[in-house]
């Protein structure tokens, strides 16, 4: 062949190569957030069951401040029997990437503004809040209003 032809070849390739390897690291999850889920280890151990709201999401937004709002899960919250609930979520893994799996995060439940539960097995036991949702969302529910459900 003729050595052109093999040089704008090799180059080709290697064009594409850099501009697929340059979206992939687009998308990946930044140094910056790395550390800030490798920080929220440290900064975890500082809370407790019982604690109030703002101090327990003052320290723990310590290590989430840095980490882009793309990669963040925004909190929900309900009435639970006319107790206000708040389920806030941590980034604490990276596993999924950009596609922000639940199991990339750890939900801190508060009630009356206590942190009664950290992690999913309190929020995936109850499957109180898949209730709350489906009840707002067909109409028959206002956020504002009680959410009365078997809780088995």
């Amino acid at each position: 062949m003729n050595r052109s032809v093999l040089v704008k070849q090799s180059l080709l390739r290697h064009l594409l190569f850099a501009l697929v390897g340059l979206h992939l690291v687009g998308c990946a999850p930044s140094l910056v957030t790395q550390q800030a889920v490798a920080e929220y280890q440290t900064v975890a151990v500082k809370v407790s069951i019982g604690d109030a709201k703002d101090h327990v999401l003052s320290i723990l937004q310590t290590s989430q401040d840095v980490i882009p709002a793309h990669f963040k899960k925004r909190p929900e919250r309900y009435l639970s029997y006319g107790v206000p609930v708040e389920i806030h979520f941590m980034r604490t893994d990276l596993a999924s990437g950009m596609a922000n799996e639940d199991e990339d995060f750890t939900p801190y439940l508060f009630k009356s503004d206590v942190l009664v539960s950290v992690g999913w097995r309190y929020v995936s036991t109850t499957e109180f809040l898949d209730r709350a949702r489906e009840a707002m969302s067909a109409g028959g529910v206002k956020a504002d209003q009680d959410v009365v459900g078997d809780r088995r």
